[in-house]
């Protein structure tokens, strides 16, 4: 096991830097997109009918393209304004130490039996503060589990594969919503230039994801890892820390605050003339869903601001303006690498290379007869495989949104329904990655209760988990397109 681990993470750290791989592909782009224009490769769009021809990089054209657009096409980057709006907001209620005291809460407060539950789901719902939820949850599950009798070995692990396994789900809008979306409209332009796909366009299927994953996730520790790793024999004790009497005051207005937020939006979209609906009084589509970025922005700030006044976190508006600047800054290492991300799909873009692979692979399939269910399973399959070694989801999504999504469409899938497809793949494996920070992270503390603990003992306890996440979704979602379910508000699974 252990040598199967360390062969991946061999093979991983020959992996550029995401940033360095993206200026890669951009010379890659530049260098087939001369061949295949030399060549005169071009292709006809079975939507639209117009015939693609693929334009050389390599050229007075294309030069001047890439010179010209470099600003523009970081500005214009799908994700970047709404990430930085929800960061800002999400900061303050991150910094002031709201979100990981309702983490604490939630858990600690939840009845024995519902425990694991309760660590899944909050670990899956806690991807508004993104990353963060991991340092949260890990050391806070051991310690509740030890307090409650159970390994803490295997509470520790729990919190990891709570927040890495379902990094993907959430009943709540987060920061991966936004830039999955981002990424998944820009390639959906190849095809349609109108397309749009919003941060809620998988919200009916993640929100129901994110219940019944919690519920499978619960069953897997409890029956196969729990059993399977024993009872805890070490010496070692860490203590719980509660939220103390001004967090849980803190909370309880926060609470309170959200019931009267969720009563004013009721009450502005209630009347059938409100300017929330759309021309025929409807709310699919409206300008309530095109508003949900900036209304929990606004419900992060509001919370968030209660919290930190309550708790003495925040005593003048410099404080807040300060916490939404530190939130900014931990920004800074994604914001690198959207810079280079955007510049691979402009020109990727502009070159119609992704309309031209998406043409020949959509023919390619209609003559196979390979389609449907089966293919959409078989994308879940090779996103998993590669997540393993790419545990960015943004820049993973990045290398293939630009050739799947196209190709998918092309052949009837809606865009969104791919997106969600590529969602289970990229949490599901997420935990078995020894190319992943926090799989470092989750084993660090395992060594605090069990010195000899290695990368065996960690990968023992989270296959089962990764390989029952990975089944039980899919087929989770071939139920759900068996059902026919729309998949979000307004949005269905194939195209007309």
């Amino acid at each position: 096991m252990q040598k199967f681990f360390n062969s991946i993470e061999r093979a991983g750290n020959k992996l550029p830097h995401p940033f360095i791989l993206f200026l890669w592909l951009c010379l890659i782009v530049a260098v087939f997109s001369w061949i295949l224009a030399s060549f005169g490769g071009t292709g006809v769009n079975p939507k639209t009918g117009a015939e693609v021809a693929v334009k050389s990089l390599i050229s007075g054209e294309g030069a001047v393209f890439a010179l010209t657009s470099i600003a523009t096409n970081f500005i214009n980057f799908p994700p970047l304004g709404i990430i930085l709006v929800i960061m800002l907001a999400i900061g303050i209620a991150d910094k002031t130490g709201l979100i990981a005291a309702f983490m604490q809460v939630s858990v600690i407060k939840a009845p024995r039996y519902l425990t694991t539950f309760m660590i899944f789901f909050v670990g899956m719902c806690s991807h508004v503060a993104s990353d963060a939820a991991y340092i949260i949850l890990i050391p806070l599950s051991a310690i509740i589990f030890q307090a409650m009798g159970r390994n803490p070995l295997v509470g520790a692990v729990t919190g990891y594969v709570a927040v890495g396994a379902g990094y993907d789900a959430s009943i709540l809008i987060t920061p991966t919503d936004i830039i999955l979306s981002g990424i998944t409209t820009s390639a959906a332009h190849t095809v349609d230039a109108q397309a749009y796909i919003s941060p809620l366009d998988n919200y009916y299927f993640i929100a129901a994801s994110a219940l019944l994953m919690s519920f499978v996730g619960a069953f897997i520790i409890e029956r196969i890892v729990e059993p399977m790793v024993g009872k805890y024999t070490g010496d070692v004790e860490l203590k719980l820390t509660e939220p103390d009497a001004l967090e849980v005051k803190g909370l309880k207005r926060a609470g309170w605050a959200t019931l009267i937020m969720i009563a004013l939006v009721v009450a502005a979209v209630w009347p059938a003339s409100s300017p929330l609906r759309n021309e025929e009084g409807g709310l699919v589509p409206s300008p309530l869903l095109n508003s949900a970025v900036a209304l929990f922005g606004i419900y992060f700030v509001v919370i968030g601001c209660i919290f930190g006044t309550t708790t003495g976190k925040i005593k003048t508006a410099r404080d807040a303006v300060g916490y939404m600047s530190e939130s900014v800054k931990e920004l800074a290492p994604t914001l690198v690498l959207f810079f280079a991300i955007s510049q691979f799909l402009a020109w990727f873009k502009w070159t119609n290379l992704g309309e031209w692979i998406a043409i020949g692979g959509s023919h390619l399939l209609d003559s196979s007869g390979f389609g449907g269910t089966p293919l959409l399973v078989a994308f879940v399959g090779l996103a998993a495989v590669m997540n393993v070694f790419i545990t960015s989801g943004s820049a993973q999504w990045s290398l293939m949104a630009p050739i799947f999504v196209p190709m998918l469409m092309l052949i009837g899938f809606e865009p969104a329904l791919v997106q969600a497809a590529f969602r289970i793949a990229d949490s599901a494996t997420n935990i078995i990655s020894p190319m992943s920070p926090y799989f470092a992270v989750c084993l660090a503390y395992l060594q605090r209760y069990q010195k000899d603990a290695g990368i065996g003992t960690l990968a023992s306890m989270t296959i089962p988990v990764a390989m029952g996440f990975l089944i039980v979704w899919t087929l989770f979602l071939i139920f759900w397109m068996t059902m026919g379910w729309p998949i979000a508000p307004g949005v269905g699974l194939f195209m007309n």
